[in-house]
């Protein structure tokens, strides 16, 4: 990350924020739209934009090009669903108000 602060701090000014606009656009296009599969033409599109919103590390989305919410391949999740029911494991709800308690 110092190489992308040393980039950043090489710019103009006049261009920080609109730099910074940039950034904050491309992490809540990540946020907002679900990711598409990993054979879809857009997918490199998506990576792109999901590298330039700084979703690296511990910052990366859970929900990933190629990849459910179990952090799967698409190919296994149904292995993995049917794993996890084997186990008595539920899946999770997107609402929380879902949830068994």
């Amino acid at each position: 990350m110092e190489t992308l602060s040393a980039l950043l701090s090489a710019l103009p000014d006049t261009y920080a924020l609109y730099a910074s606009l940039f950034i904050i656009a491309c992490k809540a296009v990540t946020v907002f739209v679900k990711p598409p599969a990993p054979t879809s033409k857009v997918a490199w599109l998506y990576q792109i934009v999901s590298l330039i919103g700084l979703n690296v590390g511990w910052a990366a989305n859970r929900l990933q090009v190629g990849k459910t919410g179990v952090m799967v391949a698409r190919t296994d999740a149904d292995e993995a669903k049917a794993a996890l029911a084997q186990a008595n494991i539920p899946l999770a709800s997107p609402k929380p108000t879902d949830r068994p308690s």
